[in-house]
């Protein structure tokens, strides 16, 4: 029988998949409520970059949320680099 090689970087992604789940599961309240805010101002027409969402919601990491939004609840939510310098994140929303 042979024995299946473990590579180092295989090893670190499991465990790394491992971590998040983990981290994921302990702060999922906070997360979904992050989600909601994001999705409701983006729902009210705003174009939110990291540095907004930031000042003025209090969210970290403003690109996982919209991860989270688009993989988990597929929202789909556009992108558009301004000025080569930052994106903006926001939904065409038809009227």
């Amino acid at each position: 029988m042979n024995q299946q090689e473990i590579k180092f970087n295989d090893l670190f992604h499991i465990e790394n998949k491992i971590s998040n789940q983990e981290h994921f599961e302990r702060n999922k309240e906070q997360f979904s409520n992050q989600c909601r805010i994001v999705y409701e101002a983006l729902l009210r027409g705003e174009r939110l970059t990291t540095t907004k969402a930031l000042l003025n919601y209090q969210i970290g990491d403003l690109r996982r949320r919209i991860k989270d939004l688009k993989d988990i609840w597929n929202v789909p939510v556009q992108s558009e680099y301004k000025e080569g310098k930052y994106k903006e994140f926001f939904l065409i929303i038809n009227e």
